[in-house]
C-alpha cells in the first residue's frame, strides 16, 4: 500500500493506469465517498478494451477535462468520476 502526498492530476492519472487506487473524496453534495478505482486495462469491461473508439474518447476526455478524472469503480462495476481538487486521500492498493 503506497500513499501519495499531494495529488497531482497527472500523477493520479498515471497511477490509475498502473494500479487500483482507493480514493477518498468529497462529492459535490458534500458527502465523503471512498472508492476503489482504476484505469488498468485488465479491470475494464471487454466492451471498452475491444473498442478503440471508446478508448480514444477516454483519452480525449482526460486531455480536455483537466479538473475531472473518469475511472472504473471496481466495487460497483461502472464508470464514475471525481474532481481532482476534491480528493482528501488516496492510496495504491496492492493485490489487484
Amino acid at each position: 500500500m503506497v500513499q501519495r502526498p499531494g495529488y497531482s492530476r497527472d500523477q493520479v492519472l498515471s497511477d490509475l493506469r498502473e494500479h487500483v487506487i482507493e480514493v477518498t473524496f468529497t462529492k459535490v453534495n458534500g458527502q465523503q465517498r471512498v472508492m476503489r478505482c482504476t484505469l488498468m486495462q485488465e479491470h475494464l469491461p471487454p466492451s471498452y478494451r475491444e473498442n478503440a473508439n471508446e478508448q480514444k474518447l477516454e483519452e480525449d476526455f482526460h486531455q480536455t477535462n483537466q479538473e475531472v478524472l473518469a475511472v472504473w469503480d471496481i466495487q460497483n462495476g461502472g464508470w464514475r468520476s471525481f474532481r481532482i481538487d476534491s480528493v482528501n486521500y488516496l492510496q495504491i492498493i496492492d493485490g489487484y
